[in-house]
């Protein structure tokens, strides 16, 4: 029997594995996947587009709510027909160059077969499929088009505690990465070229990270290179997709003087659906519309405007009309000089999975700087502020294994309530890579004005795990961050290796006590608590961890063949460790982080806090616990081949 610890290193050369370790950018054999778009042509283009027609038509159309609720009969969605040809003309009409169809919102009902469930018109009051009749009338009226698609689903509950979601138990879990995957593909596959591919319900209810924005994008950019991700986060920085979503009604709109490509949704009716006043309530005016074009061209924003069809299938009377008037008053001005140079991006993002900082303010620790939250007036942050919590200051992320071709870091700052010199906007940092998570190497020093416009760092191509940002200095004496996106530029990243190694049984050791995690009694029931205690080389006292296949673990108990997770669905700290059997849940799930000296942080998936021993107790029998990360030896753990 092995006793002796196992570092990283260790399990890189016990796997042999142990050259990727080294901080060469590469291994033999394996070839980049570059990035096959050209983005300022695909933003140009978009912006060229300058108007068009966003069609909210869904359940909602039938229910009179704007976000219909979930689990609802599909037999509701019962138009007799649907004149998608209508549609398309009276876009034409009024100069539109493109169309935005809501193929799914957040109630979770599909204008398409969807192989996923029955919320669909396939066993709907209307059995065709309505993206397909969209996508040929548009394109018959030569108009391009675009797909609008919620991640948010509450038939299918994806979706999150936050974001409209006050029930903590809520969280993503991974059978939804299968929906959410499986029926972009039938979107991006099905339906010929897409132009623009616009998500919502996704950065401001669970995040980027909980849904990998790595997955999602990789899948939309393999099957549809040239298509312009847009995603609705309330943001005026071109950070949750390649342009910028400003949603008037919430009040954000392009600001004076935007060179960003960006698109501003505005809805021509009394709300973003249809309900039974909108065919007598006037629409938006004719001077209202021209207004809004006027200001937005020269801005390089384009203007897409609602114009919800009824429940027969058709735009009333007083919406064509009116857009008849439009057509009839407005030119596109073609004076316009080209869209300007768009910032450099992280084209292929690495999902974080972990991070630690060397400080936080209460409630914003290092998690908030990768979960790539946000909505209007609201965004979640990593900040040193208060207390004294001088710089330097340092964060460190962990992307759930080894990747190549990793050259680019992006940082979004405090995007509201800025005072605008005392926000903790980064000026100053150094950034360093690792393998390891131990020996970290300085890839880039920057210099950072003090603004909340987003920054970019490079470097060369490089197998990275980790990314440390130190940060020396920030307005206002503190550091914050409201994200972090990290990966290639002109490759894409590939896995290399992951750790800990598979089907390799270790004994969990605290570093400050020397115990072991440890199942009560040598429980097999679900629920049994989870201790630490002496080591007695029992299975009860032997755990092996099982890769998720996206950067996390299950811990598996030896003996009784079940998972350690936190108990109850905690996001709490204290919340108490025990065993369950395997249900592929996201408290069942861990990152598994080095931090020096053959030590690791065990940080769960679910409530993003990591695993302690009460106290640092030393006593046997103390059932273990989770905690927001302070750096003490009783929240780190020594893994040890046993």
């Amino acid at each position: 029997m092995t006793t002796s610890p196992v570092s990283r290193r260790g399990f890189l050369a016990a796997t042999g594995l142990a050259a990727a370790a080294v901080a060469a950018s590469g291994l033999v054999g394996r070839s980049p996947l570059a990035f096959a778009a050209d983005g300022q042509t695909d933003l140009s283009n978009l912006v060229d587009l300058r108007f068009g027609m966003f069609n909210h038509f869904n359940l909602g159309t039938f229910t009179d709510e704007e976000w219909a609720a979930g689990g609802q009969s599909p037999a509701k969605f019962a138009p007799p027909s649907v004149d998608c040809a209508q549609w398309a003309a009276a876009a034409a009409a009024a100069k539109m160059s493109y169309g935005v169809l809501t193929t799914k919102h957040h109630d979770g009902f599909s204008l398409w077969p969807t192989a996923f469930g029955t919320q669909n018109v396939a066993y709907s009051g209307y059995r065709r499929d309505v993206v397909s009749q969209y996508v040929d009338a548009f394109r018959a009226q030569g108009l391009r088009v675009g797909l609008y698609y919620s991640i948010w689903d509450r038939t299918h509950t994806i979706e999150a505690y936050g974001g409209h979601v006050g029930d903590s138990t809520k969280s993503i879990e991974p059978g939804d990465m299968t929906v959410v995957l499986g029926q972009i593909r039938e979107l991006l596959t099905n339906y010929g070229t897409i132009d623009v591919f616009v998500t919502d319900g996704y950065a401001w209810q669970m995040g980027q990270q909980q849904i990998s924005y790595q997955e999602v994008r990789n899948l939309v950019k393999s099957l549809q290179p040239d298509c312009v991700m847009v995603d609705h986060g309330g943001l005026s920085q071109p950070w949750l997709g390649d342009a910028i979503y400003f949603e008037a009604p919430l009040g954000v709109r392009s600001p004076a003087g935007n060179t960003y490509a960006g698109i501003q949704g505005e809805t021509i009716s009394n709300g973003w659906f249809w309900h039974p006043s909108t065919p007598t309530t006037a629409p938006r005016s004719l001077d209202g519309i021209l207004a809004d074009l006027k200001d937005l061209e020269p801005k390089y924003t384009s203007y897409l405007l609602n114009c919800p069809p009824n429940r027969d299938g058709k735009l009333d009377t007083n919406i064509v009309n009116r857009l008849a008037e439009v057509g009839a008053a407005w030119s596109p001005n073609s004076s316009r000089p080209p869209l300007p140079a768009q910032p450099l991006r992280v084209e292929w993002p690495v999902n974080a999975v972990a991070a630690y900082a060397s400080s936080y303010n209460p409630g914003e620790f290092a998690y908030h700087a990768i979960d790539n939250r946000s909505d209007v007036r609201f965004e979640t942050c990593w900040s040193t502020w208060g207390e004294n919590r001088a710089l330097s200051q340092t964060i460190t992320i962990d992307l759930g294994g080894v990747w190549s071709n990793v050259s680019t870091l992006e940082y979004l700052p405090k995007q509201w309530r800025r005072s605008n010199s005392t926000d903790g906007d980064i000026t100053a940092a150094t950034i360093s890579t690792s393998t390891d998570g131990i020996d970290f190497t300085t890839v880039a020093t920057v210099r950072w004005a003090a603004d909340q416009r987003l920054k970019l760092a490079e470097w060369g191509n490089r197998d990275v795990g980790f990314v440390r940002v130190h940060v020396t200095e920030a307005t206002g004496g503190y550091a914050n961050i409201n994200g972090l996106h990290i990966g290639g530029r002109s490759a894409r990243p590939q896995l290399v290796s992951r750790f800990p190694a598979a089907k390799t049984v270790y004994r969990i050791q605290s570093a400050a006590s020397g115990k072991v995690l440890d199942v009560q009694r040598v429980g097999t029931a679900d629920n049994t608590p989870v201790h630490q205690w002496s080591w007695l080389n029992q299975a009860n006292q032997k755990w092996t961890f099982i890769s998720t296949g996206d950067g996390y673990f299950k811990i598996r108990d030896e003996h009784s063949g079940k998972l350690l997770e936190v108990g109850g669905l905690s996001r709490a700290n204290g919340g108490t460790m025990n065993i369950w059997r395997d249900a592929n849940v996201h408290q069942q799930h861990w990152a598994v982080t080095p931090v020096g000296g053959d030590h690791f942080l065990l940080t769960n998936r679910f409530s993003q806090r990591v695993l302690q021993v009460p106290d640092a107790s030393t006593e046997d029998g103390k059932i273990l616990e989770q905690w927001d990360h302070t750096g003490a030896s009783h929240q780190q753990w020594r893994l040890v081949r046993s």
